[in-house]
């Protein structure tokens, strides 16, 4: 073997070892900046859309908790038992081993703990297409201290999940869903979305929560992000909605909708740069907000698609830093922008009924967000 070789093989095994021990380094989220503890409980609720094989689906449930129990009940696991498989990590799945060992990844919340008094408002959240619930643990966590409960549903096509004690498994996809293919997911996950919402006013919860539903928000990431937009037109109670970095739902929003994107996502801006995504679908997507807009928007300078939800805070290995879609922007600006922004925009829908001037009211300190014209 040549010294030319045997330098190459050196260089991959030292690669191979630094990139095991980086990505198993431990990781803890941001801690939640609220006053509240948090509890994190894992429950089943009847589906809204018609589905036989699985007429239920499974929520996580984030909401502030009373210090005393928060105190004595368990930490929560991050990844549960059941809740990892093939296709539950960013798109970069084939080299999974260049990326966060979810294993190592710490959070927050008390397993379980006993809720904090109500009543308290309801922000219903979505995930993104073939996205696993606990990528968006630091929103979930962030909100919840901050007096709100926090419903995430888990559509049945999230590829590793438990339904009533029982590990589910879905195929993923093997292309990104077209735009028609996308119209029927945001249909039936704002359907599942308003069941969920109903689950938790009903005489039975499935968290002993407080809520007051008369003032709700819904929210989503990417094909999450249409389906809270469309569910929050379907439900009486919901007083606005936030589409973070996802497609219009096929009419023009009533109520007020803060879609907030990166700046080079066609789901928020003209011209824009989807990287990967196949040219037929940014088109879909750049004709869809044009022909239904939303009220407000803003973007946010350097973010991803991926950075919207925890993937921004993991390691990913320098050759599929650009795969893993959480863009240039820091993990730490990208958890103050995205956190304060929703904050604020809940706040208001909350309180006003209406999203005020994003620039003003929110980016003051935060140069990252900026408004877009209406």
């Amino acid at each position: 073997m040549g010294l030319a070789a045997a330098a190459i093989i050196a260089l991959l095994l030292g690669y191979v070892v630094v990139v095991g021990v980086l990505r198993s380094r431990p990781l803890t989220l941001p801690a939640p900046s609220g006053p509240f503890p948090v509890g994190r409980s894992i429950v089943t609720v009847p589906a809204g859309s018609t589905t036989p094989d699985e007429p239920r689906r499974a929520a996580w449930v984030w909401y502030p908790a009373q210090p005393g129990s928060a105190d004595d009940a368990p930490r929560v696991d991050y990844v549960p038992d059941g809740w990892s498989g093939p296709g539950t990590l960013p798109p970069t799945v084939g080299v999974g081993w260049l990326l966060q060992d979810v294993g190592a990844v710490t959070a927050w919340a008390r397993r379980d703990a006993t809720p904090a008094p109500g009543p308290a408002p309801v922000v219903v959240l979505a995930p993104g297409f073939e996205t696993a619930p606990w990528m968006y643990t630091t929103l979930g966590e962030e909100l919840a201290s901050r007096g709100r409960v926090v419903a995430l549903l888990v559509p049945p096509t999230t590829p590793a999940r438990v339904v009533d004690g029982m590990p589910r498994t879905s195929p993923t996809a093997p292309a990104p869903p077209t735009g028609a293919e996308v119209d029927s997911l945001i249909h039936r996950q704002s359907v599942d979305m308003t069941a969920l919402l109903n689950a938790f006013t009903s005489a039975d919860p499935p968290v002993p929560v407080t809520v007051d539903a008369r003032r709700t928000v819904f929210a989503g990431h990417s094909l999450g992000g249409g389906a809270a937009v469309r569910a929050c037109e379907l439900e009486p109670r919901c007083v606005g909605s936030i589409n973070m970095d996802g497609p219009q739902p096929d009419r023009a929003p009533a109520k007020p909708e803060l879609l907030l994107g990166s700046d080079r996502s066609c789901a928020a801006v003209t011209p824009c740069a989807e990287d990967g995504a196949p040219r037929a679908y940014t088109d879909w997507l750049v004709q869809r907000r044009a022909g239904s807009p939303p009220t407000s928007t803003a973007t946010i300078t350097g973010a991803g698609h991926n950075s919207f939800g925890d993937p921004v805070h993991y390691f990913v290995a320098p050759p599929v830093g650009a795969a893993a879609g959480v863009g240039d922007i820091p993990a730490h600006r990208m958890h103050a922008v995205l956190t304060r922004t929703l904050d604020t925009t809940i706040d208001e829908l909350l309180h006003h009924g209406h999203i005020g001037h994003v620039e003003p009211g929110v980016a003051a300190g935060l140069p990252e967000l900026v408004r877009l014209p209406d």
